[in-house]
């Protein structure tokens, strides 16, 4: 399981490093990271990337404004920092920070193992895979 995600952590950070933010975007971005303690991303420590995580956890952003700075944290961090922090589960609830902004659950705060399934079977409402549609 564990290879499983670390495969998806890196997917994920290879799209991440193909994200366009505009000049706007980065400087939003960038000033939340800097906030967040990281002063020079491309030089992050497994420290710093403790440090990240927990003020993620206590900050108010909407699960799409964290995306959007692990996205861009992404495109500058080490690869093995990112992958620290999107493997990461702050809130405890066994499901790692990836697969809360997958699922649109709150990577802040605990959720239930109904809310977990709910938000699971959502997702795979909106997006079915092509082996869904089998003929009968």
């Amino acid at each position: 399981m564990e290879s499983i995600q670390k495969q998806q952590a890196e997917l994920i950070i290879q799209q991440a490093c193909k994200e366009n933010f505009t000049d706007n975007e980065k400087a939003i971005y960038d000033d939340f990271i800097v906030e967040a303690g990281v002063k020079n991303p491309a030089k992050m420590t497994e420290a710093c990337a403790d440090a990240f995580i927990k003020y993620l956890d206590s900050c108010e952003a909407s699960n799409e404004f964290v995306a959007n700075v692990v996205n861009r944290l992404a495109q500058v961090a080490p690869a093995h920092i990112m992958t620290k922090i999107l493997l990461s589960d702050n809130d405890g609830d066994g499901v790692p920070l990836y697969q809360e902004l997958q699922l649109g659950t709150k990577a802040t705060e605990y959720d239930t193992p109904s809310e977990i399934a709910a938000a699971r079977q959502r997702q795979y409402q909106f997006f079915p895979s092509r082996d869904s549609d089998i003929e009968l």
